[in-house]
């Protein structure tokens, strides 16, 4: 039987497909994910033979999924299954060595015809296929371990001579530069509320950070890192000494947040001139995450307040451009992150049905915490909702080709006669006398 995994964010077409008669085809369903990460999780611990995939879907969507298959797993076999025959979207299927690009909904005639055929070429290639992948893996996963090993000790104590030359060439780790930085990374809300993670959990996060990491910071050549299961924490190593490296990546785990369920902080060390310092680097890393000296630097993800695109920046305190040292954030400035954060969400829904349980659930606290968070800021929930709103309001009554009553629908209301209302309040005017008073505006 050939192992086939079915990756897609909706629940209907996952079980759908999961019910289907695929041992008629030879074919035995191994799982079934929501997203490109959990699907990397799986088929590191489940090796199949075909992953039939979506193209859209949270965190990782499947055009990532089909480039990391497609480098990692080069003789899996990828089907798309997708509602949008986009062209850019099959042409990046094609690089990625897709079997077949399929449009929901697909007839299961269809769908029949295609496994067969796959599955014949799966028979020619089986035997050939299974060798290489055992190979490949093993070594794989040899490397892994050597080098989280040496990194492991190469930041907890001084490693020099000999051992340190023939270590680092055993896992295949460079330190031929002339200055080196650690760091680490801690995700904020096992720091700010103490969870307890359950195990499954646990095991899913530590290898999506261990994957996002190898993407963001290892294929870009900027060194190395390491994951520790324990205290769910990533140390990073830069071979070249630039600092620059790690404020980029506060600025690119904010796509993570979500998955994570946390903003994150990261402590960077001093930089040390050899291998056998890195310790001490780390060890200054670690000091300044928590608060306890002056000999390094924090960075903590946090979004401004922009409309449309969130941008998160150092929250250090420093002038632009400074690597002065920074301390861990109190609970007022982590209060003040979340309440940014649960503004720029209203604002960029506005238009449609907003309670105050979603946006709570958007920032992971409870609606009592958000409430309190509005009224230790002086606002409310409501006011600052309507106050959005109303701007909107009166910003589209600038275009005149919006009717009013569209113009009630695109800020998030139902009712006509109760958005009049409330327009009077903010403004003291009817949207038709506000409207009318812009028109003389203008002619005179």
């Amino acid at each position: 039987m050939y192992q086939l995994l079915i990756v897609d964010d909706e629940k209907v077409i996952r079980d759908g497909l999961a019910g289907w008669k695929w041992g008629e085809l030879g074919i035995e369903v191994a799982g079934c994910c929501i997203h490109g990460l959990e699907a990397l999780q799986f088929l590191s611990a489940h090796p199949v033979d075909i992953v039939m995939t979506d193209i859209r879907m949270p965190f990782m969507d499947g055009i990532a999924l089909m480039e990391s298959l497609h480098r990692n797993y080069p003789y899996m076999k990828i089907i798309v299954l997708s509602g949008h025959s986009d062209f850019g979207y099959a042409q990046k299927a094609t690089q990625n060595g897709v079997v077949d690009y399929l449009l929901k909904p697909v007839s299961f005639l269809e769908l029949a015809g295609t496994m067969k055929r796959l599955t014949a070429r799966l028979d020619e290639q089986k035997l050939h296929r299974h060798r290489l992948e055992v190979l490949t893996r093993k070594a794989s996963q040899l490397t892994k371990v050597l080098r989280d090993n040496f990194l492991g000790r190469l930041f907890e104590y001084p490693l020099q001579g000999e051992g340190l030359e023939q270590d680092s060439a055993e896992s295949e780790v460079l330190l031929e530069s002339g200055t080196y930085t650690a760091a680490v990374i801690r995700l904020d809300r096992l720091a700010i509320h103490g969870q307890r993670i359950p195990e499954r959990e646990r095991n899913l996060l530590t290898f999506s950070l261990d994957n996002i990491m190898t993407d963001l910071w290892d294929s870009q050549q900027y060194g190395y890192h390491l994951v520790d299961k324990a205290d769910l924490e990533v140390y990073l190593l830069s071979t070249g000494g630039d600092r620059q490296h790690f404020r980029a990546i506060v600025c690119q785990l904010h796509r993570y947040v979500g998955l994570f369920k946390s903003t994150f902080s990261v402590g960077i060390g001093t930089t040390v001139a050899s291998p056998s310092a890195v310790c001490r680097s780390m060890q200054a890393a670690k000091s300044a995450l928590a608060g306890n000296t002056e000999e390094g630097a924090v960075y903590t993800a946090s979004p401004r307040m922009v409309e449309d695109d969130p941008v998160w920046e150092p929250d250090t305190g420093e002038a632009a451009g400074e690597e002065d040292a920074g301390a861990e954030p109190d609970a007022a400035s982590r209060d003040s992150i979340i309440l940014v954060e649960a503004k720029r969400y209203m604002r960029a829904n506005y238009g449609r049905s907003l309670t105050l349980k979603e946006v709570a659930d958007h920032v992971f606290i409870s609606t009592g915490h958000l409430s309190l968070l509005f009224k230790n800021a002086g606002e409310r929930f409501l006011r600052y909702l309507t106050a959005v709103r109303m701007n909107k309001a009166k910003e589209l009554m600038l275009d005149n080709s919006y009717k009013v009553y569209e113009i009630v629908e695109m800020v998030g209301y139902s009712d006509p006669a109760y958005f009049s209302e409330v327009f009077k309040k903010h403004t003291g005017k009817t949207p038709n006398e506000y409207r009318g008073k812009l028109k003389q505006s203008r002619n005179g």
